[in-house]
């Protein structure tokens, strides 16, 4: 008696042909997404380190600029506000590669702040080592973007303390930076769009602020000879 031979439902049910195609055909979406998001979250951690070292790089460069000789007060002018900038290039190389990818300037890709603030003291009784900040005003000495615009911290109006631990603004400075003397102050801000899926997410903006008080100097002042306009002097210094 010939043996019966299965139906096409069982023999359907129990063909493996071609089984391990269609499974890594539904696992190469999930592959392929790993490691596309595996690579931007790469990129983006980078981003925030170069994002860091511009304004850590940027703040020394201005800090440690020494006063002439018998001088307390050092200046900076238009060529190295420029110079400092111009080495985003440098240490943040992808700010070149995002900019063409948008198809805009690299150094519209990219915000770098410039402030020099004095500290001035309220009242000689005044000394609470616990919140310098109830016993200085800080005031905006000169103020730069790095290229042009208005978004730089203001001349005229005196900063307020935030807490330490308050997202950068251009009105506000950390408490723990008030006290005698002045700083630098380096703003960065730039916005990461992912390399793949840019259409469907949103940017994320990475931003940094470093505070620095000079190192040779009592104040670093802007010289506004030759200037281009790159920075602001505001009146009073």
């Amino acid at each position: 008696m010939a043996p019966r031979r299965p139906s096409l439902t069982q023999r359907f049910r129990d063909d493996r042909r071609g089984l391990s195609a269609v499974e890594f055909a539904l696992v190469l979406p999930v592959l392929l997404a790993l490691m596309l998001g595996g690579i931007q979250l790469v990129t983006y951690v980078n981003a925030t380190r170069k994002v860091e070292l511009v304004a850590h790089s940027i703040s020394q460069m201005i800090s440690q600029v020494p006063p002439p000789p018998g001088a307390t007060i050092a200046t900076v002018n238009a060529t190295d506000l420029h110079f400092s900038f111009d080495s985003a290039l440098v240490l943040f190389p992808y700010v070149m590669k995002d900019a063409a990818r948008q198809n805009v300037l690299w150094s519209n890709d990219i915000t770098i702040k410039y402030a020099s603030v004095a500290f001035t003291q309220k009242s000689t009784a005044c000394n609470d080592p616990a919140d310098m900040s109830a016993c200085y005003t800080a005031n905006v000495v000169w103020t730069s973007t790095g290229t042009s615009g208005s978004t730089q911290r203001s001349c005229g109006t005196p900063l307020l303390p935030a807490d330490n631990t308050a997202a950068p603004n251009v009105g506000t400075l950390p408490r723990s930076v008030y006290g005698p003397g002045s700083i630098i102050v380096i703003d960065v801000a730039f916005t990461f769009k992912p390399t793949f899926g840019a259409k469907f997410f949103s940017g994320s903006q990475i931003a940094r602020s470093v505070y620095v008080q000079p190192r040779y100097a009592t104040l670093v002042n802007y010289d506004t000879a030759n200037s281009d306009g790159i920075a602001t002097k505001c009146s009073g210094y």
